[in-house]
C-alpha cells in the first residue's frame, strides 16, 4: 500500500501529536491554581449578573475572543471587544502593524466603558505586543480585574527592546491579576523537518483554546457547586438548541454589543 493510501499516521503527524500532547500535559500539570483563581473571578461576575469582557489582540490571538463567544458549551455572558481592523480578515500585514502600535488597545477598553466592577480577559499568544499591553494597563487604571492567557516562555525569551513591544517593556503577566500560561513555545512552532531551516507546526490556537475551554468549564463547575445557574449556550444545530438559547438572547442582546 502506498503512503497516500495508508491510514496509519506518518512520522510528522505522530511528532506533531506528541509535541502538542506534551504541551497540553504541561499546562494541566502547572496551571490548575491559575485556572482556579481565574474561574473564581468569572464566577463572581456570573453571581452578580455581570458580563465577562474578552479581548483577543491581533492575528491569531483574535481567535481567543471568538472561542469564548457564542459557542456551544460556552458562557452566554461573554462580551467580546472585537476590533475588526486587528483581525486577519482585515488584512494580515495591517493586523501585525496595528497590534504593535500603542494608543489602540487603551481606546478599545475606553470604548467599552470598563470600570471597577468589570472583568477583562486578554488572550495574547505571546504577551508582549503593544496593543495587548496598552489594554491591560488601561483596564488596571480603571480598576478592573484582568486575566491574561499567554505564553510566559515566549515573553521571557523575547528581548525587552524587541520592536513589537510596548514602550514600558513589560510582559502581560507582569500587569494582570492572573496569568494563565498557555505554554506556547518561543517561535510558536514545534517540528523540525530534515534539511529545512525553520520549524513548522503552529501551536497557539490549539493551546490557547484548551486553556479557554478549561477556564469556562471550571467556572461552570464553580457555579454548580455554589448553587448558581450558569448561563451556558447549547448548539443551535441540535434539537431544542434554539429554544434553550432564546432565554439568553433575550437577556444579553441588549447588553452585549456583538450579539
Amino acid at each position: 500500500m502506498s503512503r497516500m493510501e495508508s491510514n496509519s499516521p506518518g512520522s510528522i503527524a505522530t511528532r506533531y501529536r506528541d509535541g502538542i500532547t506534551a504541551r497540553l500535559a504541561a499546562i494541566t500539570a502547572t496551571q490548575q491554581a491559575a485556572i482556579n483563581a481565574a474561574a473564581q473571578l468569572c464566577f463572581e461576575q456570573i453571581k452578580h449578573d455581570r458580563l465577562i469582557h474578552v479581548y483577543g489582540v491581533g492575528g491569531h490571538s483574535y481567535v481567543g475572543s471568538e472561542e469564548f463567544f457564542f459557542r456551544a458549551g460556552g458562557l452566554a455572558n461573554i462580551s467580546p471587544m472585537f476590533e475588526p481592523s486587528l483581525s486577519l480578515a482585515g488584512g494580515g500585514q495591517k493586523s501585525t502593524m496595528l497590534e504593535r502600535m500603542e494608543n489602540i488597545g487603551d481606546k478599545i477598553v475606553k470604548a467599552h466603558h470598563l470600570g471597577p466592577d468589570n472583568l477583562l480577559i486578554i488572550t495574547s499568544a505571546y504577551g508582549i505586543n503593544a496593543c495587548s499591553i496598552d489594554a491591560a494597563l488601561e483596564a488596571k487604571r480603571r480598576g478592573c480585574k484582568v486575566i491574561g492567557i499567554s505564553s510566559v516562555e515566549f515573553a521571557e525569551n523575547t528581548p525587552r527592546d524587541f520592536v513589537a513591544r510596548h514602550s514600558c517593556a513589560k510582559n502581560l503577566g507582569e500587569i494582570v491579576d492572573v496569568i494563565i500560561d498557555n505554554h506556547i513555545p518561543h517561535g510558536e512552532t514545534l517540528i523540525d523537518l530534515p534539511g529545512y531551516p525553520q520549524r513548522v507546526g503552529g501551536t497557539c490556537n490549539i493551546l490557547a483554546c484548551f486553556c479557554i475551554n478549561w477556564l469556562v468549564m471550571e467556572t461552570i463547575d464553580l457555579c454548580r457547586k455554589h448553587g448558581v445557574e450558569p448561563p451556558v449556550w447549547k448548539s443551535a444545530n441540535t434539537i431544542g438548541g434554539d429554544e434553550h438559547n432564546r432565554q439568553y438572547l433575550e437577556k444579553y442582546t441588549p447588553r452585549v454589543k456583538a450579539l
